[in-house]
C-alpha cells in the first residue's frame, strides 16, 4: 500500500522567505521548516508519496536519489512524531 499524508487537525502552514512555519494549535507549538523541508511538506500534503517527493528533490538539486529518500523519510518520521503530519488512510 502506498502511504499518503495529510495535515493533522489544527495544524496551520505559512510559507516564509526562509521556508515555512507550522503552528500546531493543539500544543501551541511553532515549527520552522527550512526551504527544502517546506518543499517536502508541500509535496506530502498535496498527495505525493515519499518516493515521489524524494525523486523530485533528487532531480531538482542533483543529489543522489537514495540520500534524498533517506532524508525525506527522516523528516517525515519527525513530522509524524511531532503530530503535525498524519497518515491519511489510517489517522486522517
Amino acid at each position: 500500500m502506498t502511504v499518503r499524508w495529510s495535515v493533522a487537525p489544527g495544524v496551520h502552514f505559512t510559507g516564509t522567505d526562509d521556508g515555512a512555519v507550522l503552528l500546531d494549535l493543539a500544543s501551541g507549538r511553532f515549527l520552522a521548516l527550512n526551504p527544502t523541508a517546506a518543499v517536502v511538506w508541500r509535496g506530502l500534503t498535496s498527495g505525493s508519496t515519499i518516493e515521489e517527493v524524494a525523486g523530485e528533490l533528487a532531480a531538482t538539486w542533483g543529489v543522489d536519489k537514495e540520500r534524498s529518500l533517506d532524508d525525506v523519510l527522516r523528516l517525515t518520521t519527525d513530522l509524524r512524531e511531532r503530530g503535525v503530519l498524519v497518515d491519511a488512510e489510517t489517522d486522517g
